[in-house]
């Protein structure tokens, strides 16, 4: 693993890594699409839990495409 890879991220973080805007990280962790936890007082997004939320989204779309 690089030593400047991070495993994880603030949602303010995760949502620049996402490139989407911070209401819509919000909205994704509420609907349950992107996983978080609490590490003390701050919620925390993983480095795998980003990965899986843009699979989902890429399958998603894909699924548009094919109809």
């Amino acid at each position: 693993m690089n030593p400047s890879t991070k495993l994880a991220y603030g949602i303010e973080q995760a949502a620049d890594a996402l490139g989407i805007s911070r209401s819509r990280a919000y909205q994704a962790i509420a609907t349950g699409e992107l996983s978080t936890y609490k590490d003390g007082r701050r919620r925390m997004v993983s480095a795998k839990a980003l990965e899986a939320y843009v699979a989902k989204k890429e399958r998603e779309s894909q699924g548009r495409h094919a109809a």
